[in-house]
């Protein structure tokens, strides 16, 4: 029996040159995706101002593809916008998508922490300080405790996607902590899939990056029950999301 197809919307920074690879390599071919642009090539408030603006005529665009769900692939943006803007970008994206579930990087990376039983992490990011501040800002209004911190000051958003592999293990290993029960990745444009498995191997816990947690809540979402294997515990084991 054929497996339903499903089209994915994906809302993606102008910048991004890894999410339009990483999930058709990773992901069942039942789904297919595609690809809204929003004009963004730095990591700072100008950037996101500018990419923001860009938002309802990239997600208006996804409705003429007839998407079944669209997901807005950064975590960055909520994280400097705040919880109340997510919600309400949400319900937005719904409606300028024709009523497609509406899915934000940010709160797929809280369902997957909640998933796996996740309290405390290490954070590491390859965005700047400022940015970073405004992602345990918001980590902390959810419940989630940042035990320790690393950040690779990247601000050309192009260039976080060229990181070597030693570079994106190394930055996740400085993050770790005794306390932390799992290390969060943020940042869609980092190659972070392809080393999951040697960083938890590494660290001896689970890592959640955003593109892991986008994939993890999209099989879910269109009950696809096989394992993804080789990009971390969390694509590897599938625990069920909590809500």
């Amino acid at each position: 029996m054929t497996a339903a197809w499903h089209r994915i919307g994906m809302l993606i920074p102008s910048s991004n040159t890894s999410i339009e690879r990483d999930y058709p390599a990773w992901m069942p071919r039942s789904l297919s995706f595609h690809f809204a642009r929003l004009t963004m090539t730095r990591l700072d408030a100008d950037g996101m101002a500018e990419q923001l603006a860009d938002l309802r005529r990239a997600t208006t665009s996804l409705a003429d593809a007839k998407v079944d769900a669209v997901l807005l692939c950064q975590t960055a943006a909520s994280y400097w916008m705040g919880q109340a803007w997510d919600a309400q970008i949400r319900r937005d994206m719904q409606g300028w998508c024709g009523g497609a579930v509406a899915l934000t990087a940010a709160q797929t990376v809280l369902d997957a922490l909640a998933a796996l039983g996740v309290t405390r992490v290490g954070f590491a990011a390859p965005f700047p300080q400022e940015i970073g501040q405004a992602s345990l800002d918001y980590l902390a209004a959810c419940g989630i405790a940042t035990v320790a911190t690393q950040f690779g000051g990247y601000r050309d958003n192009f260039a976080i996607a060229e990181m070597p592999a030693e570079e994106v293990i190394e930055l996740a290993c400085g993050a770790d902590h005794p306390d932390a029960q799992a290390v969060l990745m943020p940042g869609g444009n980092m190659p972070c899939l392809g080393v999951a498995d040697a960083i938890e191997a590494r660290i001896g816990k689970p890592i959640i990056t955003t593109n892991q947690a986008g994939m993890w809540t999209l099989l879910h979402q269109f009950g696809l029950p096989d394992p993804i294997l080789g990009a971390g515990r969390l694509l590897r084991e599938r625990p069920k999301p909590i809500r």
